[in-house]
């Protein structure tokens, strides 16, 4: 009775172990797995001789296992199975797609502030190189070229020598010497009465601001327009002119022209190189 019990659960056992195996039968098998089936019925059978061994009660019927060793068999000629097809690459992140969109335009408009930016930058180096460089000839008493969007104070002299501050100081006694000459000569021609009037302007001087309304003659103010230009005061003895009478203003003219030239270029210049 032993002997038939273990017979049927062995059978029992082998049952469910091909039935566990059926849907792998459909498919290819691994070499490993058909190794530990077998392996798994060698020890099965070893059992089965075992138990057949022993006195039996009762008669039971032999197995007969050759249907699973066929089943086997075939299990072990399937081909191996192919190899998987690679995963589809997965559809980018509309956001992500949106975030690389905005991100490459960000680049771009950087990029083009950063070109716009040197362009300026370089514009605005070779302007003030071309301002240094008139600001030299300037002082040089040379021709300072064209100059773009130059005020007219400087565009004069594009192809003209400019007066220089060292040449009007060498020229000024030769202009204060004619200038007085032609206020002596205006003084002799006046009447007593005005010589009188003369001689009170010599002892009063009544200024408004740097204009003289009534004082000296050419002399004290030439002498203080000479002073003032010893001291570097280009504009201060320009406008100690102001004081002359009508005869030495005309005389001294010329020169006074020269000097108040180069004061515009000078200023013009100068707004230039601070905008």
């Amino acid at each position: 009775m032993l002997t038939a019990l273990a017979v049927a659960m062995l059978i029992g056992g082998l049952a469910w172990v091909w039935s566990e195996q059926q849907d792998a039968a459909r498919t290819a098998v691994p070499p490993a797995d058909v190794a530990a089936l077998r392996e798994q019925l060698r020890t099965l059978q070893q059992r089965l001789a075992q138990l057949e061994q022993r006195p039996a009660q009762a008669a039971a019927p032999a197995v007969d296992l050759r249907p699973l060793e066929a089943r086997l068999a075939a299990l072990e000629q399937r081909p191996p199975p192919p190899p998987a097809a690679p995963a589809a690459p997965a559809a980018p992140d509309p956001a992500i797609a949106d975030r690389l969109g905005a991100l490459d335009q960000r680049v771009a408009q950087a990029e083009r502030a950063a070109s716009q930016a040197g362009q300026e930058a370089m514009a605005r180096a070779a302007r003030l190189a071309r301002l240094q460089a008139a600001a030299a000839a300037l002082a040089a008493g040379r021709p300072l070229g064209e100059i773009p969007n130059a005020p007219s104070a400087l565009a004069r002299f594009a192809a003209t020598e400019p007066p220089t501050e060292s040449a009007l100081r060498l020229a000024f006694p030769e202009a204060a010497q004619r200038a007085r000459a032609a206020s002596r000569s205006a003084e002799a021609d006046q009447g007593v009465g005005e010589r009188i009037w003369q001689r009170v302007r010599n002892l009063v001087t009544i200024r408004e601001g740097d204009t003289v309304l009534l004082g000296a003659p050419a002399t004290a103010v030439l002498a203080q327009a000479q002073a003032r230009l010893t001291a570097g005061d280009l504009a201060g003895s320009v406008a100690a002119l102001d004081g002359l009478d009508a005869q030495a203003a005309a005389a001294i003219a010329e020169w006074r022209g020269r000097a108040e030239a180069l004061l515009a270029a000078r200023a013009a210049l100068a707004g230039m190189l601070a905008a």
